[in-house]
């Protein structure tokens, strides 16, 4: 294992705290889902899309489109608790007006609100992270390597690309969780906190930012 990162995770923590509007979204949509946690009411089902559309800035125009998408899917609940990680891939899926559409982020959100034990989020921020410890060797067993057939091996643009194949992002988030020292200690959440205390708080420099230095200033809001 190689830095353990849990003392710093709850420094960083302690700062996400702080960003109490961050808090207060997520207090809404936790009590939101909890209230209304199956998929047998579409009204609720459409509260819960337009208002992690609008908190989380998933950029989804027709919302009303994604409702009826999410509605109609059969075993939703089953799926939500079981953690079928495949359901994230045919809730992002949408076509509207003939034209597909990749909503990930949006998905794995909505996935994970709904189950956070099994859907860890997908950000900007969390993906950066995670490409800029696979590029410095700091995320065995995945290697940085511009050869071919080289087991666990990706050039930079691949390892990214393949952050949003679903399956592959888990296995990575476990990967970094369980190398870091935060695995059995911190929920997907936590460690999504964690990095958005660190990346995102004003003070003194994170471990985890010196380890996988990344520029601030282009860190997306927009996740689509």
């Amino acid at each position: 294992m190689k830095k353990n990162l849990y003392n710093d995770s709850q420094k960083a923590l302690k700062a996400y705290n702080k960003m109490e509007s961050y808090r207060i979204q997520e207090d809404i949509l936790q009590r939101l889902v909890k209230e209304y946690p199956d998929h047998k009411n579409k009204a609720a089902v459409e509260v819960k899309v337009k208002l992690l559309n609008l908190l989380y800035s998933t950029y989804i125009l027709a919302t009303n489109r994604m409702t009826d998408h999410i509605y109609e899917m059969k075993k939703i609940d089953s799926r939500l608790k079981s953690g079928d990680l495949s359901l994230v891939k045919e809730i992002a899926t949408l076509t509207i007006d003939g034209k597909s559409y990749d909503f990930y982020s949006f998905a794995t959100k909505y996935c994970a609100y709904h189950n956070p034990e099994a859907f860890p989020i997908y950000d900007n921020i969390v993906a950066n992270v995670l490409t800029q410890l696979f590029v410095d060797d700091n995320l065995p067993p995945y290697t940085y390597t511009t050869k071919k057939n080289v087991a666990n091996g990706y050039s930079k643009s691949a390892f990214q690309e393949n952050l949003r194949d679903y399956d592959f992002y888990v296995q990575v988030y476990n990967t970094f969780m369980k190398e870091y020292g935060l695995w059995g200690k911190l929920t997907y959440r936590e460690v999504d906190a964690y990095l958005w205390g660190a990346y995102k708080v004003a003070g003194p420099d994170f471990e985890i930012e010196k380890l996988a230095p990344i520029d601030k200033s282009k860190i997306m809001q927009v996740e689509i």
